[in-house]
């Protein structure tokens, strides 16, 4: 494996990296775990191409789907993710660490 090791790095970066395509397929698949079913309104946003909506019940949930292999989708209510638009580097990434629903009791606490 030739290169410095900045080349090298970009390079694993850029095989590490998915396609929009691919990384909403595999949100859509961890939501779907998530809440034990595929979702039926699962939208992707526009402008931020891997920030999904959907509800749960009554609950909007935002899908933050990962842009490589080695992280999981993110999924937070829509006030936690409001909470997190709004914080600071460190304080942002906290919240994100404290309130992201990683599994399905989580979420049925969530949305009663």
């Amino acid at each position: 494996m030739g290169g410095t090791i900045r080349e090298r790095v970009v390079n694993m970066n850029e095989r590490r990296q998915l396609s929009d395509r691919e990384c909403r397929a595999r949100a859509r698949r961890y939501v779907s775990r998530l809440i034990g079913r595929a979702p039926a309104d699962l939208c992707w946003d526009q402008d931020h191409h891997l920030q999904g909506h959907l509800h749960v019940g009554q609950r909007e949930l935002v899908v933050l789907a990962a842009r490589d292999r080695d992280h999981d989708a993110v999924v937070l209510t829509a006030e936690d993710w409001d909470e997190v638009r709004h914080a600071s580097g460190t304080t942002a990434v906290d919240i994100v660490r404290r309130k992201a629903i990683h599994d399905h009791d989580h979420l049925l606490a969530l949305v009663g």
